[in-house]
């Protein structure tokens, strides 16, 4: 079918995500990362396991809020265009997913960062750079397929990828469903990929 005009409203969700948490996450953990900061954490009365799934919890909340706005406002501009898709579902899992990532993503890049500029100068180079090559800010009909090919090993290429095809059909069935899900999947891996590096990397921290 004709390609709808919110398809390419949420093509452009993934650098809403990345910009916004990348800084938000990146802000968060730089408080916390001061010496002061953390010695008051361990010698709380608070143990370490609670204060980190209040902190998971935060996070998570932070992320569902932005989700939120960005389908409220897909909701208010197109109103009972979008809500009469028959691929809807789809269009709010594949972005919830796609929060998920850039979640986790912006937590470990917070782990890593020590002051202000290089927050930003990483932010931005991860943010743009990977919407550039993953068909945000230019549509992967146009793209060279060798640049492609590098993309797929980046999450935004599979959350474009089933976008692109939530864009061809008002239903999903056979392949194309298939392919969505093998799409969101992936999406899902890397989201979990992410979080396991972010344990990792806070146990040697808090080792060291």
């Amino acid at each position: 079918s004709e390609t709808p005009a919110y398809t390419y409203y949420f093509r452009y969700v993934p650098y809403l995500f990345l910009a916004v948490l990348c800084y938000s996450m990146g802000y968060i953990l730089l408080a916390f990362q001061k010496e002061d900061i953390q010695k008051r954490m361990q010698a709380s009365s608070v143990s370490i396991r609670r204060q980190n799934l209040e902190g998971l919890l935060a996070m998570f909340t932070i992320g569902v809020g932005l989700w939120l706005i960005a389908v409220t406002g897909a909701i208010v501009m197109y109103q009972k265009e979008l809500l009469a898709s028959g691929v809807l579902t789809y269009y709010l899992l594949n972005t919830f997913v796609m929060m998920m990532v850039s979640l986790s993503l912006s937590y470990l890049l917070g782990l890593f960062v020590k002051n202000s500029n290089m927050l930003s100068g990483i932010a931005n180079i991860l943010s743009l750079g990977m919407c550039f090559l993953c068909g945000v800010f230019v549509p992967m009909n146009v793209m060279d397929r060798n640049v492609l090919k590098v993309s797929q090993f980046l999450p935004v290429y599979w959350y474009e990828t089933v976008n692109e095809t939530l864009g061809s059909y008002s239903h999903l069935t056979g392949e194309a469903a298939a392919s969505v899900w093998k799409g969101i999947g992936l999406e899902a891996m890397f989201a979990i990929a992410f979080v396991c590096m972010i344990l990792v990397v806070t146990r040697y921290q808090r080792q060291k």
